[in-house]
């Protein structure tokens, strides 16, 4: 179960107010029809994470149970930098949706996640568990999490939230999170 629990945390976490949560509230706002944008997103969020947890028990017999600490603690900092980067910009970026709203959603969704540094995250918590399918719904639910207040909210409400500092605080406790994980994995700490 800490697969589901870090992966959970960690996408909600670092999906909120991010590119990804940017790029459907726009979608939607442009479309006006939350659901088949929804269920794009979360397509491509689910066969994505179902890859990186493929991968990472490919590699967990391959290395040892501190270097899988060390990898997710490493997960976690790069996750962590990337939330201390630029919000998206308000506005559509893109121009007509001519796949369709479920598949530009799928299409654009599959393009942030795979530019992110969270399937990374989940490849290592899965390498790192004994049920590394657990963090599969973790990868669900924590993106769910995040785009729902996205999308329930509207534009400019959910704009006139302080992202920013959100983003800092939560980056700044998954580095040191990371941290902590590689100390104690070494026998600093």
């Amino acid at each position: 179960m800490d697969a589901f629990m870090i992966v959970l945390v960690a996408t909600l976490l670092s999906q909120a107010g991010g590119r990804l949560s940017g790029f459907t509230e726009r979608l939607v706002e442009r479309t006006d029809r939350a659901l088949p944008v929804l269920a794009g997103v979360m397509l491509a969020q689910g066969v994505l994470a179902a890859a990186a947890i493929r991968i990472g028990m490919l590699l967990a017999p391959q290395v040892t149970p501190e270097s899988r600490s060390v990898l997710l603690a490493v997960a976690l900092v790069l996750l962590g930098i990337g939330m201390m980067g630029r919000l998206p910009r308000p506005g559509s970026t893109f121009g007509s949706p001519r796949l369709g709203m479920f598949g530009t959603a799928s299409l654009g969704a599959a393009v942030i996640l795979l530019a992110d540094s969270g399937l990374m995250l989940v490849a290592a918590a899965a390498a790192r568990s004994p049920l590394p399918w657990a963090a599969w719904p973790g990868a669900m639910l924590g993106l769910l999490g995040a785009l729902l207040p996205a999308i329930l909210l509207g534009a400019r409400e959910w704009r006139r939230l302080p992202w920013r500092a959100i983003r800092v605080a939560a980056g700044s406790v998954m580095i040191l999170i990371g941290l902590i994980i590689v100390l104690s994995t070494n026998g600093l700490i």
